[in-house]
């Protein structure tokens, strides 16, 4: 969960922290299916805490765990990828393994984030990973 994921960088020494670290969340919620999307409304909307790293590793967390999961990041003109298929949900009341999809445009600090139904725009920052 979010909690292994950013005990995990906290033991790691300064030297070994990915140089860039992502905290991202969402304002509004969107769900997509095969034929149309829609904006939950305001009320309705869940909260998603999001971080990534240089290293590949990702957390997207929602409801009462989170996706988890590592790939091989890629970088293309400013804009930051990191994509896994069949990532499981880390949570003590189980959860469906989906595909993650995790844009970050790093000049602009915006994101996207698809995974399961979720096909939410994001704002990111960098920041050293802490337990708040």
């Amino acid at each position: 969960m979010l909690k292994l994921f950013l005990a995990a960088m906290l033991t790691t020494s300064p030297a070994e922290i990915p140089p860039h670290t992502w905290s991202c969340n969402n304002q509004i919620e969107v769900w997509c299916t095969g034929d149309s999307c829609a904006a939950m409304n305001e009320d309705e909307t869940t909260p998603l805490d999001i971080w990534a790293s240089r290293d590949g590793r990702f957390a997207v967390c929602a409801y009462s765990g989170c996706w988890e999961g590592e790939t091989e990041l890629v970088e293309s003109r400013g804009r930051l990828l990191w994509a896994a298929d069949n990532v499981e949900f880390l949570s003590g009341r189980g959860g469906s393994n989906v595909d993650v999809t995790l844009v970050i445009i790093e000049k602009e600090g915006v994101g996207f984030v698809r995974a399961g139904g979720f096909a939410t725009p994001l704002l990111c920052s960098r920041a050293a990973p802490d337990l708040r």
